[in-house]
This record gives C-alpha cells, structure tokens and sequence, in this order.
C-alpha cells in the first residue's frame, strides 16, 4: 500500500517547481522587453519559488528517509 503522506510531499513539490519553471521561462521569454522594476519583480519571485522548491524537495526526503518508504 503506497505512503499517502509520500504521495501527497511529492505531488506538492512536483506542483511547486512546475511554478518555479513556468516563472523562469516567463522570465526569459520577456528578459529585454520589460521595465526593470517588471524584470526584478519577476526575478524575486522566481527566486522565492526557488526556495519553495527546496523546501519542498527537503520534506520529501526528510519523509522518505524517516519513514523508508
């Protein structure tokens, strides 16, 4: 029977970096057509996206590891 607390970390670091790398391909796709101000929002929230991914990915191991499933 799967882990449903593994299942559920992995489902929410999976959702997370999806978010990290859709802001990151915004970020290119417009980098030298937006403000600055537009261009440094952009940035910290891919950056604050990076460290959710961390995060994220941390729960997941610590999980896997605690629960060696």
């Amino acid at each position: 029977m799967p882990c449903e607390d593994k299942i559920k970390l992995l489902e929410a670091y999976q959702y997370v970096t999806e978010k990290h790398s859709d802001a990151v391909t915004e970020l290119q796709r417009n980098m030298g057509t937006m403000s600055k101000a537009e261009y440094d929002s952009l940035y910290r929230m891919t950056e604050a996206l990076r460290a959710e991914v961390t995060r994220a990915q941390a729960e997941f191991q610590k999980h896997v590891t605690a629960h060696r499933c």
